[in-house]
């Protein structure tokens, strides 16, 4: 029982208290008058992460607030610290008008945002969604700001399939970034496992939230529409994801839940070339920002950012979809009056994809209105402008749309007010009633003088007056030696013992015009707001569909821009399995070039015949790096459907861009950079296909000299084995792999140097042939090491190098045979290898139990080198 005089005991505490209750995992935010209040422990937690005081109610109670009308600031801010946020409104609660009801209308947490001032306009922002079992997990994205959603399948966790054409949990987390993942059973302790160093809120759920049969249902329930119909099985683990996602958005939408697009399901290898997160962080494709690929292209508006980031993650592989995109691309390029009046007309469209899913969570604003009808013009703009142009004869719009929007136009004034309710909104000659009130609103005074005038020279007393006061109204006033002199039709409504005070029908009459006036102007302006989101929401799909096509033409445009600006080419796609450049050049270090600097252009060879292998050495700060990134770059611009740098490009599609580049720790999840740089290439070996780019750099340089010369010949003769070979691109400073140069489809290549009056010119240029020397000393010279520093590594290196030559003669390297790298013979050798555990009781347990395809035995790379 609570002792007599607790706080926490008053009705307004008790109301706080039971609607917190049903929200312990969220910081309450409890409306009272212009503020939101905390209280209690939120607002311990709160006020320092806000940066807000923290005080006292009723002298035990802590609690802190903010303003409402810029909550969205504080709210942020929770956010960025992992926070969930409930808002609760406040209501007249009709049992008990003296006591203020509140209920919560909002749940609000990172993977949930449609509020404007919480988003990144140019950015998706995704919910994501994990069901399923480690075996089979199921995915679903749903971007709640703009309606988007579809579902997926993950690889198997630990999957040893040699060639997996299917995303992993981490690929499709660094690919999509959601802001917030729900998980369920074991699901919840993997992710917070397998994404430990991202910091990624992980929302757990009710296991039974997200059974398949459960997925099913709501999909039925909530679109009706078949799963089937949609492209899920009845068993895909996905259908739980998805049942995730619509309750947790129930939650989050206690009064209304924003409209999503049907779920579709999407085939991993359906069109397009997968990116694992390796390679999306490798090539720089988002991150940092201002020098990513992403960064090299311009869009004009909001939808058009998000399209072409998802461009970048989903690049096409058949050749007609590829060629569809460079011919609208060429035709821009061709048509320069056709670019510039669609990056005219683009220039005022706004993103109706967020402002609709607002409307759908019902916080439409009356600008949303004039921002469709600028759309919907711009688009019919467009559609002109494209008119004869066949690349784009996809782009059409509704002509539903174009009478909707010339609808609204009539009605809706140019500038509306910022609320709903508020004026102006409707037109003048829209609404009888709505025209009457505003006149006595702008003109009311006026009638009360002109009536004033009317009244004296009717009565012939000059002194009269009409007045108004907040008790009796307005009021005709007559001072007490005049009232002998008021007309029989005068009403007396006061006396006063300084006069009368009367009124008229006439005065009844304005009077009640001037006090209804405000009333009746909201209620109209509400009314015919109301009227128009209802009639907005009837229009969703079509004015969704519209602007997929506009942000489809926006990436074209971008990627004409850049064509045309930066002197690219159009590739030609080819089924040849060849990737040939002449002059290509690397998209983005071309752009940060000093001006005056020009890039030094190279160009490439590789076919899955007689050139599927490029081994690329040479000295450090030659350019190694740089070479085997842009041919990747270039691969996957073409696949996107841009142009590329370079004089000219054939390029064959392929299924996977791997890397293996950079060397790091990963200390968030207990691996060192030379395990991180094993898994990696582990994770290559066992999933390219016969139709991937592998582009491979120092392979072997976080472990030992002879270790890592090992390991990087075993894998450079796995890659070179059988008559379906990937295209491999392998920068290394082992020289002595050049000695494979024998092995089919194997091609030495070697960064171009000159040296001159004993200074090191680094050329930039790749040409056939070996490096002699890596110059290393020269780079720590041109880095500034101290003289005798650099003189001691001189005498080091020599001294090295001819101990190395005795080594290698003895050792007959260049006579060594290879192994039996085919599919059987691997088998053969893995069903061999010994448990480590068993062979040696003692070892660590963590990390020394491989999966038999991911080990390389050290007798295999032995019997291959020596």
């Amino acid at each position: 029982m609570s002792r007599a005089g607790d706080p926490l005991q008053t009705p307004f505490m008790r109301q706080y208290l039971e609607i917190k209750s049903g929200y312990p995992d969220a910081i309450l935010f409890f409306r009272m008058g212009d503020f939101y209040e905390l209280f209690l422990e939120d607002a311990k937690i709160a006020a320092p992460l806000m940066d807000v005081a923290l005080t006292k109610r009723q002298g035990d109670i802590p609690m802190c607030g903010v303003p409402y009308h810029s909550a969205d600031i504080y709210i942020q801010r929770l956010l960025g610290a992992g926070k969930k946020i409930a808002v609760a409104e406040q209501t007249v609660d009709p049992a008990n008008p003296k006591l203020m009801s509140r209920r919560v209308v909002r749940v609000i947490s990172a993977g949930t945002l449609i509020e404007d001032d919480l988003l990144s306009p140019g950015k998706a922002s995704y919910l994501m969604a994990v069901a399923g079992d480690l075996r089979r997990p199921g995915v679903a994205l749903a971007d709640i700001s703009t309606g988007e959603f579809f579902a997926l399948e993950a690889a198997a966790v630990d999957s040893d399939v040699e060639s997996d054409l299917t995303l992993s949990l981490r690929d499709i987390y660094y690919s999509r970034r959601p802001g917030e993942i729900l998980a369920a059973g074991p699901m919840i302790e993997h992710l917070k496992k397998l994404l430990a160093e991202t910091g990624v809120q992980i929302t757990p759920l009710e296991a039974y939230r997200a059974s398949v049969s459960e997925g099913w249902r709501r999909i039925e329930a909530s679109f009706a529409v078949k799963p089937k119909a949609l492209g899920f099985e009845e068993d895909h683990a996905a259908l739980g994801a998805v049942s995730l996602i619509l309750h947790y958005l129930d939650q989050a939408f206690p009064e209304k839940r924003p409209q999503l697009e049907a779920p579709s399901f999407r085939e991993s290898t359906a069109q397009h070339l997968m990116l694992d997160e390796r390679t999306i962080r490798n090539l720089n494709l988002f991150e940092p920002a201002e020098t990513s690929v992403l960064s090299l292209f311009s869009c004009r508006t909001a939808p058009g950012r998000r399209a072409l980031r998802d461009c970048i993650l989903r690049p096409l592989i058949e050749d007609a979809q590829i060629n569809d995109r460079l011919d609208a691309v060429e035709h821009l390029i061709q048509k320069a009056d056709t670019s510039r009046a669609l990056y005219d007309a683009l220039g005022t469209v706004f993103d109706l994809e967020r402002i609709l899913s607002r409307v759908d969570g019902g916080r439409c604003r009356p600008g949303d209105f004039r921002s469709v009808i600028s759309t919907v013009r711009a688009a019919v703009d467009i559609a002109s402008i494209l008119r004869e142009a066949v690349p784009f004869a996809f782009f059409k719009v509704d002509s539903s749309l174009i009478a909707f929007a010339d609808d609204l136009d009539t009605e809706i004034v140019e500038e509306p007010a910022a609320l709903p309710g508020a004026s102006p909104f409707l037109r003048d000659g829209r609404n009888a009633a709505l025209d009457d009130a505003r006149k006595a609103r702008t003109e009311g005074a006026r009638w009360i003088l002109d009536l004033e005038e009317k009244e004296r020279n009717a009565t012939g007393i000059s002194t009269l007056k009409i007045r108004f006061n907040r008790v009796t109204g307005y009021y005709i006033e007559i001072s007490k030696g005049q009232t002998q002199n008021a007309p029989d039709h005068y009403e007396r409504k006061q006396t006063l013992v300084t006069g009368e005070r009367y009124t008229t029908p006439e005065l009844k009459e304005i009077e009640r015009k001037i006090l209804s006036a405000d009333a009746v102007i909201e209620e109209a302006e509400q009314a015919a707001f109301d009227r128009l989101v209802v009639e907005l929401q009837k229009h969703r799909t079509p004015l969704r569909r519209m602007m997929q096509s506009i942000a489809s033409v926006d990436v074209l445009l971008a990627f004409s821009h850049i064509a045309r600006q930066a002197r690219w080419v159009r590739p030609e796609i080819v089924q040849t399995g060849e990737i040939t450049l002449e002059e290509s050049r690397h998209p983005v270090v071309e752009k940060f070039l000093p001006t005056g600097v020009r890039f030094t252009a190279n160009d490439v060879r590789l076919n899955r015949t007689d050139r599927s292998f490029a081994l690329l050495t040479g000295p450090n700060m030659a350019g190694k790096s740089t070479y085997i990134r842009q041919v990747a770059l270039i691969q996957l611009l073409a696949q996107v459907g841009s142009f590329v740098p370079a004089r000219r490009a054939r390029i064959t599609p392929v299924d996977r861009i791997f890397t293996r580049i950079g060397a790091q720790d990963d200390l968030a999840r207990g691996e060192s950079t030379f395990f991180v740089e094993m898994l990696e290439t582990s994770a290559i070996l066992r999933r390219f296909t016969p139709r991937s780019l592998i582009i491979m750099d120092e392979v072997g340089r976080g472990t030992s000299t002879y270790d890592g010369l090992s390991i990087a010949w075993a894998i450079a003769e796995f890659l070179t084995e059988g008559a379906m070979r990937p295209a491999v691109l392998f920068a290394t400073h082992y020289h002595e792999l050049t000695a494979l140069e024998e092995r089919t489809g194997f091609v030495n290549l070697t960064m171009d140097v000159r040296e001159s009056d004993g200074r090191v010119i680094f050329l930039h240029r790749v040409k056939e042939g070996v490096a002699d020397r890596s110059y290393g000393i020269h780079v720590a010279r041109l880095a500034g090491l101290p003289g005798p520093v650099v003189d001691r590594a001189s005498e080091l290196l020599q001294a090295f190098e001819e101990r190395s030559l005795r080594e290698s003669e003895a050792l007959e390297l260049r006579g060594t045979p290879g192994l039996d790298w085919s599919p059987g013979a691997i088998k053969a050798k893995t069903a061999e290898a010994p448990n480590e555990q068993t062979a040696n009781p003692n070892a660590r347990e963590e990390g020394r139990n491989p999966t038999k395809k991911q080990r390389l035995r050290e007798d295999d790379v032995q019997g291959s080198l020596f």
